[in-house]
Parts: C-alpha cells; structure tokens; sequence
C-alpha cells in the first residue's frame, strides 16, 4: 500500500514541475494503474492513467508506452460500460500503431468486439480522408502526388476505385505535356500511371510504347556518341555520355551501360598493356602519359580496379620478358604476332582508296592463317560496291526523329565478299534491313606478303532519314 501511495505521489509531484518521466516510474504507474483495474477501481485507475497519458504526449517517441497506457484507458473505460470513451482509445492506440493486434486469448469478446469496431472507424475515416485529398490533388493537378496516394491507400479503401478513371485521364494529360516538351523520363512514368490506374486506357498505352522507343533512340545516340569520343580519346566527353545513359531509369539501358563498361576494360587494358612496355623499357614518360590517360578513361573506378591495380608499381627486372607479353594485337619484338589492332577511327572522314603494306600487320609464316582484325573505318576504306538498307515506310517515322546505330560484325573473305554474323541494335527489322544490304557490299582484297587474307570488322551503321539512309562510321 506505502509503495502505490508513493507512485502517486511521484506522478503527482512530475505532473506539477512538468517533466518527463523515467520509463521505470511509468512501467510502476502502468502495474499500480492495472491492479486498481482487477480491483474494480476503475475511475482511480483512469484519474491515474489520464495523468501519465496527459505527460507522455509531450514527450517524443515512446511508442510502446503510449500505446499501453491508452490500452489501459480503453479497459478501464469498459469496465465502467463506457464504450464510446473505451472505442475513443482504441482509436487512438490503432493511429499509434496501425498494425497493433489484441490476443483473443488475452482479452474478452466484448473487449475484441470493440477493438474491431473501433478500428473499422479509424479505416473509415482514413479513407475518407484519402478520398478528399484524393479529389483536392485531382482538382490541382498534381499528376505525381494523386498516383502515390491511390497506390499506397486503395489495398484499404476500395472508394478509391471510383477516382481512377479521372487520374487515369489527368496522368495521361500531364504526360502529354512533358512528352511534348521532350522530357520523356517523366511523359513516360506518367503514361505508366495512367495504364496501371486504367489497363484498358488506349492512348496511355500507345505513348507508352512511342516514348520507349524516343527514349532508346536517344540511348543510341548517346551510345554513338560516347564510341565516337572513346575513339578519338575524348575521354572527359565520354564520362558525360556514360552518365547520361546511366540516369536512364529503364531496363532498355542496361545492355548499353554493360556494353559502354565491357568496351571501357578493353580500352583499359590496351592503356595497361602501353604502360607495362613503358616499364619494361625504363620510358617513365611513356608510363606517366599511359597513368594521366587512365586517369581520364574510366567514369566510375569500380570498372577496372583491378586492371588499374597493375600500374601501380613498375617491377622491371631488366629481361625482355614484358616486351614479348602482348595482348593488344600489336607485333612483339621478337618478330612474331597476334591478330591485327583494332585502328582508332580518324577525326575526319576517309575516302576509299587501295590497300597498302603499311595498313595491314605482319603474320609470321608459322602463324595460323586467321582472319585479320580490323577497325571499322580501315575497313571501309577498301569498300568498292555499297548498298543501302531497304526500310519499311512504317518505321521510316522513327528516323525522322533521331538516326538509328546498328552494329554489324562482318567476315570479308580473301575475294572481298562479305558475310554478316551478328547485328546488334534496338530493333531488329532495323537489324534484318542492315544485314541484307552489308551482305550485298563488296571490298578490295585484303593482301600482305602471304597473299589475300580474310578480314573480321565490326562496322556501325547508322541510318538517317531521306534519300540516303544509312551511313557507316
């Protein structure tokens, strides 16, 4: 009894200076609060538990012991057959924790029933409050914010459904506007909302599939582009283009970005290679020029931290073992040589013109008889009889928007006739029309001192719209 009369006292004393309460006070007034509930007390234990209720409000956090204490207020309210007090608190403990359960094991039927009922009128009036926010975002035009809240709330407020339609009208207009003003990103995560709200919406769905189709023209051109600049070792222009295709938030890109970083550990590696000869040879300019070049290669360090780890330290033991290490395609200094180096593309367009000894690279006599490598733009300069790509009048539309890159790995035989193994661009009738006509193309013979050699190349065409579709580069 002196221990319950100090409790009181103790809250009484917080109460009136106004400070928090240590959580071992609270838990001591919550067990004096539940045994003057099981001793019927029920009016000194709600004069008890109002106090404590009244304090930790104030308080920040404390979730657990807020909601026991309105628990608390809740049975003792019942024990007074107040239900409506009693279904107030349990209101209050479902907002405080909308996931919080009663045992039935614990509690009477009475006290389940009016925790049920109680919570059905919290969810009511959530999903009215849903439903007129719903209608004040509809009215404003916040396309974006009315999604989120439909998504979120209608598990639990099926009225919602009555709303959609119009959202599902406002997200298809609010996508129009940005796909006219060319910001696809949000056009198209605006039609999707539409089609989600509204499956049947035929418009949203259409320029769901148009704006996927801007949306990989423009990730073409950026792969274009940054091949361009890694070609002419435009490496800062490059990084940009990565990071551009990067922020496409859409799986479309993902093949591209894996392309873009497998291409990067190529480059690098040829970079490592310069570097490790530079070593091997004492030329610390050379190794400094090959470091800096590194440097500006790579967006992101995580694509070749490995390769890169290879620089770090220059062990030259004074053999010639590291200029006989070759894996560029160069020709080693003992006179062998591996498959021919893929030519960097020069800055200006090339015209065609005859084979010459100084474009192709040596094969030693005992060398298997491989088909040489070949860059696209050495290459080309040997092409003799060229065909344009046949494209159907229905995807003529999409070229007159941005032009379209297919890349073509071709073998041209020692006759200079070609054969096409893969084609690799975003849609494959693109795909089919390049591989016929590259197939029709015709080159000069590929000759060293052996005789005429096989080429493997891989060529990208890039068609425009008009008269003379397609050009390589």
């Amino acid at each position: 009894m002196f221990r319950q009369i100090l409790v009181l006292l103790l809250i009484l004393s917080v109460d009136a200076i106004a400070q928090p309460l240590p959580p071992d006070e609270i838990n001591d007034a919550l067990s004096h609060a539940e045994a003057l509930y099981f001793e019927a007390r029920f009016n000194e234990s709600i004069q008890l538990l109002s106090r404590v209720d009244g304090l930790l409000q104030a308080t920040p956090g404390r979730l657990q012991e807020k909601t026991n204490v309105k628990l608390q207020l809740a049975l003792a309210y019942i024990g007074l057959n107040e239900n409506s007090e009693a279904k107030s608190y349990l209101r209050q403990v479902f907002t405080l924790n909308a996931g919080y359960r009663l045992d039935p094991q614990q509690f009477s039927p009475k006290v389940m029933t009016l925790a049920e009922d109680a919570k059905a009128e919290l969810n009511e009036v959530r999903c009215q409050t849903a439903l007129d926010n719903a209608q004040t975002q509809l009215q404003s035009r916040n396309a974006g914010a009315l999604l989120e809240l439909i998504t979120s709330m209608k598990p639990q407020c099926a009225g919602l459904e009555s709303i959609q339609p119009d959202a599902a009208d406002l997200l298809y207009k609010t996508g129009i506007e940005a796909y006219k003003r060319s910001d696809f990103f949000d056009a198209l995560k605006k039609f999707r909302g539409a089609v989600q709200l509204s499956p049947e919406h035929e418009l949203a769905l259409q320029y769901v599939e148009l704006t996927q189709s801007k949306l990989q023209l423009a990730a073409d051109r950026l792969l274009l582009d940054w091949r361009k600049n890694v070609d002419t070792h435009e490496f800062a222009l490059a990084k940009v283009g990565y990071r551009q295709l990067g922020s496409f938030n859409d799986a479309s890109a993902k093949p591209m970005m894996n392309q873009m970083q497998a291409e990067y550990r190529k480059t690098l590696s040829t970079l490592v290679q310069s570097w490790k000869r530079a070593c091997a040879s004492n030329d610390a300019a050379s190794m400094e020029t090959a470091r800096r070049q590194i440097s500006e290669l790579l967006p992101e360090p995580s694509i070749g931290a490995d390769l890169v780890a290879q620089t770090t330290t220059c062990t030259n033991s004074g053999d010639n073992s590291s200029k006989n290490t070759n894996t560029t395609g160069t020709t080693s200094d003992t006179g062998s040589s591996t498959t021919a180096t893929p030519v960097t593309a020069p800055a200006a367009p090339v015209t065609a013109r005859p084979a010459t000894p100084n474009d192709i690279i040596a094969v030693s006599p005992n060398t298997t008889r491989q088909c040489l490598q070949m860059g696209a733009q050495l290459s080309l300069t040997r092409l003799k009889v060229r065909v344009n790509p046949v494209i159907p009048p229905a995807l003529q539309d999409f070229l007159r928007h941005a032009p379209v890159t297919v890349r073509v790995k071709a073998r041209i035989d020692e006759k200079g006739d070609v054969t096409v193994s893969n084609t690799q661009g975003s849609n494959s009738a693109f795909n089919d029309a390049v591989r016929v006509a590259v197939e029709r193309w015709k080159f000069l013979p590929t000759v060293d001192q052996n005789g005429p050699r096989c080429v493997e190349t891989e060529l990208p065409i890039v068609l425009n719209s008009g008269p003379a579709n397609p050009s390589a580069r």
